[in-house]
């Protein structure tokens, strides 16, 4: 059952303090590999054979390395050589390990079942988050232990401010020890940051540096006629339209189109608008087309990419959402 935050029973508050507060150390998933007897000892390597679960450039067993110094350690994850163990303050310089061990093939010598792999993210315990104000960084803490979702609009998020909808802008969901967001706003101003690749639906909207681009792709342009009617058999065509390996980006703002026919491209300022600082000048965003669909991912220096909100989406923490026309950071409590 969905509820409204601000009735009897929730609990949310608003700290107007730009403080910083300690980071809360979260539990994750997966199983943690023992951190001894990581490797089987292999009496000497036999280049006739297969060695099973070991990259022959990484020397499986101490007896095979005998010229390396004792006092010398290796990152458990690249095999960097280290003077001491990696934690969370002195993390792995080759590949930024903080000791937070995963276990690998280098710990058995066997490959890995796939029901001992984690293919989890991040899990909370509690339907318990903030939403961190980028412009003046106060929180707005949400905590709601008897009820798997909330909806949010403007009263709860910034009361004056028309862009955010006044009776529901969004619902958070709380699945599997997951929070999830999905958009439910009159206007659509939904989006997140495009930190790891994400899929890109026809028609959506992106967010690249301060302009905001409608997403087209050959083949199958979105159609601004649907009739609400289900059409019968027989009115629609049975084969799927195919998308196209182009695509095209229409500044909402100007309706001025770019177009562009390559199936990879990195998107910066000089292809984009020349002049404007708010988009990278190098690398912004890639765009990729993979098995019949589009992917977007940001590689800007000012993370300032976003992919407007059309289906539920997993919340990572401390990823960026704009909702209507604020930024707020999204950070488990």
């Amino acid at each position: 059952m969905k509820k409204l935050f601000g009735k009897p029973g929730s609990v949310i508050k608003k700290i107007l303090s730009g403080g910083k507060k300690a980071n809360i150390n979260l539990p994750y998933s997966g199983s943690k590999g023992d951190k001894k007897g990581q490797r089987s000892s292999f009496e000497a390597y036999d280049p006739k054979k297969t060695q099973i679960g070991i990259q022959t450039d990484y020397p499986s067993d101490n007896k095979l390395n005998k010229n390396r110094q004792n006092d010398i350690e290796t990152c458990p994850k690249c095999q960097y050589p280290l003077r001491i163990k990696p934690d969370s303050s002195s993390p792995c310089p080759n590949c930024g390990f903080t000791g937070n061990y995963i276990k690998t093939v280098f710990d058995s010598g066997k490959t890995i079942t796939i029901n001992s792999l984690s293919l989890e993210s991040e899990e909370v315990q509690e339907f318990k988050f903030k939403f961190i104000k980028e412009d003046n960084n106060s929180e707005i803490e949400i905590h709601s232990p008897d009820e798997p979702e909330v909806i949010l609009n403007r009263s709860h998020l910034d009361a004056n401010n028309s862009t955010i909808s006044s009776e529901q802008h969004v619902i958070m969901k709380f699945k599997n020890k997951k929070v999830y967001i999905e958009d439910v706003s009159s206007n659509g101003s939904s989006f997140i940051q495009a930190k790891n690749k994400m899929m890109i639906q026809n028609g959506s909207r992106l967010v690249i540096g301060n302009k905001i681009y409608i997403f087209s792709a050959s083949g199958n342009l979105p159609d601004s006629d649907i009739s609400n009617t289900t059409r019968k058999f027989g009115e629609f065509d049975l084969k799927v339209s195919q998308t196209g390996s182009d695509f095209n980006l229409t500044d909402e703002a100007t309706g001025k189109r770019l177009n562009f026919d390559k199936t990879y491209i990195i998107l910066n300022r000089s292809n984009l608008d020349p002049g404007n600082n708010s988009i990278s000048s190098s690398r912004h965003a890639e765009f990729e087309f993979s098995s019949g669909q589009w992917y977007i991912k940001d590689f800007s220096s000012n993370e300032s990419t976003f992919i407007q909100l059309k289906s539920e989406q997993l919340l990572e923490n401390k990823i960026r959402i704009i909702l209507g026309n604020k930024i707020f950071r999204f950070e488990y409590a």
